[in-house]
């Protein structure tokens, strides 16, 4: 007679193990190979914390993200306040972005659809380079929306960067200000004006 029970039910409530949060390669390229192209110290920084712009992995962990863009604070954005410099690095990773195969045809098609259409692809946009982040919208009014972001490791003004660099290439003129940070998300306002 076989039994079944308390085993049966230890098996279901097993945890898959933890996978680290992967940044994917195109991240970087569009940030570093693209946009700002270190040479010197800068490359040398990179290399330190374990990237190598000449020999670059499919993914890298997260941590290796967010020292890549300390050291791109450091030397890109020397002097500037954190906040200042993360929004500076969102415009340059969206200009590298343009810059690969994938990007042009978005730069391309990006006036086409134009702003709010834009602006809707970006969870998917998100999701591309950071699979554990999740982005809600919300209307607000005309050439106005908000924008829910819940991450477990927050750069909001970045990412601030990041939609204003995108609904730039609707010809449009962004403003995209950070309504509210948390541990674990933040909120941004989003509003255009036509060019």
């Amino acid at each position: 007679m076989e039994r079944r029970g308390s085993k049966d039910a230890e098996v279901g409530l097993r945890k898959a193990p933890y996978v680290p949060v992967q940044v994917p390669r195109r991240n970087f390229e569009g940030l570093f190979v693209h946009a700002l192209k270190p040479s010197g110290a800068f490359a040398q920084s990179l290399r330190d914390i374990g990237y190598d712009t000449e020999a670059s992995q499919e993914s890298y962990p997260l941590n290796v993200w967010r020292a890549a863009l300390g050291v791109a604070r450091r030397f890109a954005c020397a002097g500037q306040p954190a906040e200042e410099a993360n929004r500076a690095l969102g415009h340059h990773y969206v200009e590298g972005f343009a810059q690969t195969l994938v990007g042009r045809i978005f730069a391309t098609a990006a006036p086409l659809l134009g702003t709010e259409r834009c602006l809707t692809r970006l969870p998917t946009y998100l999701k591309a380079g950071r699979d554990d982040m999740q982005m809600v919208l919300e209307p607000v009014q005309e050439r106005e929306w908000c924008v829910r972001v819940m991450d477990g490791d927050p750069l909001p003004d970045f990412v601030a960067g990041v939609v204003e660099g995108v609904l730039r290439r609707t010809r449009v003129e962004p403003r995209v200000e950070v309504l509210e940070r948390q541990p674990s998300g933040y909120a941004l306002r989003v509003r255009w004006d036509e060019a």
